[in-house]
């Protein structure tokens, strides 16, 4: 049994799979604030979607920059308590037994639609995740680029001296406007809820000023977008690629929405062992 661990800014998924290509159980819970207590959820979600078997690998993707060379985790969005410390910080008190494995969410998010989802049939898919932050990675031929060790689209900069982002502390980041939480800010209401296409289609020129800077510096064949406001897609869609079709530069790559919607992560984290158990062998 393998398990693969989404921990999200607003809630932590948790899930098995007896062969790392489908997923048998999963259970979803908000995340706390409280680290031992998040902890202590994990725990509980894990002996639950085992349903008793014995777990050989678990894969965890976690929101924030980790140093894979040390092992440490450099800068969390959330616990900063862990912030300098090694992985098995997080592991004390909370799995025990199996080996585990530590990546970025929205980089396992990638690899998943890169190796079976949205992004399968490209070489170069960039992907990008609109949930309460926003994230992404550049996945080259099936593989986590081990170069992209501090890889946040989400903090780059579209709005010269625009709206403050409080993680990065920058003004004008593209998670300042495209994140679930800089959407209620901004309008007064959750994405999920919102149908109105005025409102979508100034989403969407924020948008395609992050996904041009991306083209320009990935070179991507596809934009994969995950995360929890992929299930407004189809409203931001058409203006979107009528913002990105306004520069003649570079050629657009195919701009897909998620296969795997908020459970990418999930896909991500067993291909993910998948790759290391075939290297181990």
């Amino acid at each position: 049994m393998y398990v693969s661990i989404d921990l999200g800014k607003s809630n932590t998924r948790v899930a098995s799979s007896k062969d790392l290509k489908i997923i048998d159980k999963v259970e979803k819970f908000p995340t706390f604030k409280d680290l031992a207590a998040e902890k202590s959820a994990i725990r509980e979600a894990i002996y639950k979607v085992a349903n008793a078997e014995a777990v050989k690998f678990v894969c965890v993707g976690m929101p924030g920059i980790l140093n894979k060379m040390s092992g440490t985790f450099y800068k969390m969005a959330i616990y900063e308590e862990l912030n300098g410390l090694p992985y098995d910080a997080f592991v004390q008190d909370c799995i025990k037994g199996p080996q585990v494995l530590f990546e970025n969410d929205a980089y396992l998010g990638g690899y998943g639609e890169a190796v079976a989802g949205s992004g399968k049939e490209f070489n170069v898919v960039a992907y990008l995740t609109l949930s309460s932050g926003v994230g992404g990675v550049r996945i080259p031929f099936k593989e986590i680029d081990p170069s992209f060790y501090f890889s946040e689209p989400g903090h780059q900069i579209i709005v010269e001296n625009g709206l403050d982002d409080p993680v990065c502390g920058q003004k004008g980041c593209l998670q300042a406007y495209c994140s679930g939480t800089a959407f209620e800010s901004i309008y007064h209401m959750k994405p999920e809820d919102c149908s109105d296409e005025k409102t979508w289609d100034e989403f969407s020129v924020h948008l395609a000023s992050g996904i041009i800077n991306i083209i320009s510096m990935w070179a991507p064949e596809i934009v994969v977008i995950g995360g929890g406001l992929s299930q407004k897609f189809d409203f931001y869609y058409p203006g979107l690629i009528e913002n990105l079709g306004k520069q003649s530069f570079f050629p657009l790559p195919e701009i897909r929405k998620a296969a795997f919607g908020d459970e990418s992560g999930l896909h991500g984290g067993f291909s993910y062992i998948n790759k290391v158990i075939g290297k181990s062998l």
